[in-house]
């Protein structure tokens, strides 16, 4: 969510395969596929202290670390938007909620919450640089 937020400019760093600094246990690892880096980003989950969402250390720590455009594909922007058209449209998920697909119900609480913060911390930058 939060790089669809900020929409950070690609580049070529960290291309496979590469050496690099792990966030959490600072050891120099070899990064020879995606899988690499997800195993990176289950450690942050795992060492999150809560102060800042998910979504929040993801976006400053994979940079550190790994190219992030290795993790972005098209379903989750798809999701991001399917969330806008039934939010901005008054889309329903399903006839009943029964019936409503509980992984969307799941994958949508997660982007409106990141969403949120991620938006709201735009504003707090912006407000600094004025």
């Amino acid at each position: 969510m939060w790089y669809w937020v900020f929409q950070p400019k690609p580049h070529d760093q960290y291309l496979f395969p590469y050496v690099g600094e792990t966030p959490v246990s600072r050891k120099v690892k070899e990064f020879n596929h995606v899988d690499d880096i997800y195993e990176e980003v289950a450690e942050i989950s795992n060492a999150s202290d809560g102060k800042r969402t998910i979504g929040q250390e993801l976006w400053y720590l994979i940079p550190l670390f790994a190219n992030p455009q290795y993790l972005l594909n098209d379903e989750f922007f798809n999701l991001i938007n399917e969330y806008h058209y039934i939010i901005d449209y008054n889309i329903p998920l399903g006839r009943t909620l029964d019936e409503t697909d509980a992984h969307k119900l799941e994958y949508f609480t997660i982007i409106k919450n990141e969403m949120g913060v991620a938006l709201r911390h735009r504003q707090e930058k912006d407000a600094k640089k004025r």
